[in-house]
């Protein structure tokens, strides 16, 4: 029988290193030291209301809603309507959100009880943020 098997040199085989410029990494907005464009919110902040228009205090019908900035009163009156779950995941607490958008928008919570889900879900995810704590601080 022959042996075929390679005669195996006791030093590795050397490699060519490829030429590659160094990675380019931008700075965050943190270290620039600028404020992110899209955290900063023009109050109040609008938000309109496509699929179905509600009626406000005095019975007419909107078809955007007008939201000011919330406060830590509006928590501490209203509860906080945004929390984690266990998986880190940003949890909608419906009741409290419901009564969130009502005072901040200066409209009844049975009208805002009468928006289109979908509306009522872009009111709640835009004011998400605003009621969970600002990772930058952890």
């Amino acid at each position: 029988m022959v042996d075929v098997t390679p005669e195996r040199d006791d030093k590795p085989a050397e490699r060519k290193q490829r030429a590659m410029p160094p990675p380019e990494i931008e700075a965050s907005p943190a270290e620039e030291g600028q404020p992110d464009e899209q955290l900063q919110d023009a109050w109040p902040m609008v938000v309109p209301l496509y699929n179905k228009p509600i009626r406000n205090n005095k019975g007419e019908m909107v078809k955007e809603v007008k939201l000011r900035e919330p406060r830590a009163a509006d928590i501490n009156r209203y509860g906080n309507p945004c929390r984690y779950n266990g998986d880190g995941e940003p949890v909608i607490q419906e009741r409290k959100m419901t009564y969130m958008i009502a005072a901040l928008a200066d409209i009844l919570p049975p009208f805002i009880e009468d928006m289109d889900p979908r509306d009522w879900n872009t009111c709640a995810m835009k004011l998400q943020r605003f009621f969970l704590p600002d990772l930058r601080a952890w």
